[in-house]
């Protein structure tokens, strides 16, 4: 499901901070303030500024898009905040090393995304990271957001995450409309 660009001012709106306030958000990373953290599908940057403002000198923040027309806004927005780069993507594929974000913070885009995304946020975590995943939830009635047919249920995103070897458990949060889970990668087999 592609995202039309065209409604990137609605990601910035007050309903959408009222919904899923950034703070809250960031919050759920539990942060020290070094760490690298990816935010995939980062959209126009709104949350990926916040966790940037959290930050010392040693965390980073990569936002991530893979739509060129997203990438141009997100860059934009991210010029100027310390800690904090764009990073234009091609399909799945994220180029950077193995193992190298301490957190994931994925919010309102597995709809978009799976399955092979998952094998890379996967990848990318570090063996004590941690995934924030949060997206709307199947099954509640809303007034806007995607269509019904392509969102999961909460247990149906935990067993997803299974398949790609990442343990996930629901938290409570105040999100409107949405689940919002906590994984973490699975010890490799040997």
């Amino acid at each position: 499901m592609e995202w039309d660009a065209g409604k990137a001012d609605m990601l910035d709106g007050p309903e959408r901070e009222r919904d899923m306030p950034a703070g809250k958000v960031a919050d759920l990373l539990a942060l020290a303030g070094s760490e690298t953290i990816i935010d995939y599908g980062a959209g126009t940057g709104r949350l990926a500024i916040a966790v940037a403002e959290r930050l010392g000198p040693e965390g980073s923040v990569i936002a991530i898009e893979d739509s060129e027309e997203m990438f141009e806004l997100l860059s934009q927005r991210l010029a100027g905040i310390p800690r904090a780069e764009a990073l234009l993507i091609e399909g799945d594929h994220v180029p950077l090393p193995d193992q190298q974000a301490d957190r994931i913070l994925a919010a309102d885009v597995l709809h978009h995304v799976r399955p092979d995304a998952l094998s890379e946020m996967r990848r990318l975590l570090t063996p004590d990271g941690l995934l924030l995943l949060i997206d709307w939830e199947r099954g509640h009635p809303r007034e806007d957001g995607p269509p019904e047919d392509v969102l999961l249920t909460a247990g149906e995103a935990i067993h997803e995450l299974a398949a790609v070897r990442l343990k996930a458990h629901q938290v409570d949060a105040p999100f409107a409309d949405r689940y919002t889970l906590l994984a973490s990668a699975e010890p490799s087999q040997k």
